[in-house]
Parts: structure tokens; sequence; C-alpha cells
């Protein structure tokens, strides 16, 4: 998978978790760590009344994010995060998170690819970790953006978090954001900045609230996908 699109061609811009795959890698990923290491989950039931208010407000979330993934990495023992996430995505299709890409979001990705466009995938859930797990079904040609992970203290942290106005930040950093793009497909309203910045915008299995949320700040303009009516076909016609 590439790290640049390429000038000139349209890109379509998926979101990852609950959009291309069933589960939401970072939360699972989370959940696992912790849950395996006693110690882990003692440190992470102490901080939990802490990190739970700074979780809902958008400037310390990535504190509280930052401090989950410490907890969940540490002691990394001369491990990347490469390595620590490519252990997990080993498991991801396996009992028990029985992971899946949906199939209509696969025919989705050809589909742009036959009609010559870039296809991004913009995540927040830690770029390596999806770009483990995405490697193990798509072996396209396509970019993947999340959030930025280092090493401190002997664990990893968050350093930029791709989320919300977050996407687009580092989109434009990378030099993959250039006006508009052609296509956004996202299953939350919390991509509504990713969506207005995409001519052609796809909700994934909404909820009633989320289309809600996301029909009013964007005019109505978006179009609500069930995946398991999507074909390759309608898509080639679009």
């Amino acid at each position: 998978m590439n790290d640049a699109a390429s000038h000139g061609r349209p890109v379509a811009a998926f979101d990852f978790d609950k959009t291309l795959i069933n589960i939401d890698v970072a939360y699972h990923f989370l959940d696992t760590a912790i849950k395996r290491c006693r110690v882990r989950r003692l440190a992470a039931g102490i901080l939990m009344p802490v990190l739970l208010p700074l979780l809902l407000l958008r400037p310390s979330r990535i504190i509280a994010m930052s401090t989950m993934m410490w907890i969940a990495t540490f002691p990394l023992r001369g491990r990347t995060a490469r390595d620590v996430f490519s252990a997990f995505a080993a498991g991801v299709f396996s009992p028990p998170l029985n992971g899946r890409f949906y199939d209509e979001g696969l025919s989705a990705l050809a589909a742009h690819q036959r009609l010559g466009h870039q296809c991004l995938i913009i995540s927040g859930s830690p770029q390596e970790l999806v770009r483990q797990v995405a490697r193990t079904m798509l072996k396209q040609d396509i970019v993947v953006i999340g959030s930025q992970v280092s090493p401190f203290l002997g664990g990893l942290v968050y350093r930029r978090y791709c989320m919300g106005t977050g996407k687009i930040k580092l989109a434009k950093a990378r030099g993959l954001l250039h006006g508009h793009w052609g296509y956004g497909y996202s299953d939350s309203a919390s991509d509504v900045p990713l969506l207005a910045h995409c001519r052609h915008r796809f909700l994934v299995n909404p909820g009633k609230k989320t289309i809600k949320r996301v029909k009013a700040a964007l005019g109505g303009r978006v179009t609500l996908l069930n995946w398991a009516k999507t074909t390759i076909e309608n898509l080639d016609k679009n």
C-alpha cells in the first residue's frame, strides 16, 4: 500500500472501522491488550474515572486515548508499533473477534479502481494498525492515513489524532487533498468534515441519529448505502 496519491486522478476516500470492516480495530486492540494482562486491567480501572470525562471533550480526547494506548502497549521491550499491531492483526479474522471486510465495500474499492480512481483509507485508528489489518485482504494500490503513534516511556502514545477535522489536516499535510475529493464513504457523523470535502457523499449502513446529523450538516446532500444492495455494476453507472 502506497503513501502518496497520484495527482490528477479522482480520489475515493473511505473510512475504515464499521465502513470497510465490521469492527472498530482500535477499540478491539485496546480491549484485547488490556484484558489479557491483570496489571493493565488494574491500571485502566483505576484511571477510568479520570479518563472518561476527558474522552467527552474534544481538546482533551487525545490525552485519554494516549493514556489507554500506553497502558495497552507497555512494556514495548524493543518492539515497534508495526510489531505490536501486526501481532494483533493476525487474529482479527478469527474467534473471538471474527472480523470481516464487507463484500460490498471491497466491491466499491474495486469499482473505483477500475474507473482509474485513487482509493484512500482515512481512519481514526492508528495508521500502522489499519495497514496491518488491511494488508491481509487489500493488496491494491491504496493510500492509508490514520492516527499517528510513537514510543514514549516504554509504551505507545498518540501524537496526532485522525478524527473529525484531524482527517482533513493530516490529508493536507500529506499533500493528498487539493480542493475536493471525488467520493467519500463513512458510517459516522464524526466524518462530516471528510464528507464535506467530497463531491459525492455516501453513508454506509447509518443509524437514524447519524442520518439526521449528517443531513443537517450537509444540507441533505448525501447518499445512503446499504452495502447489501451495493454492486460493482451500480457504482460503475454513477
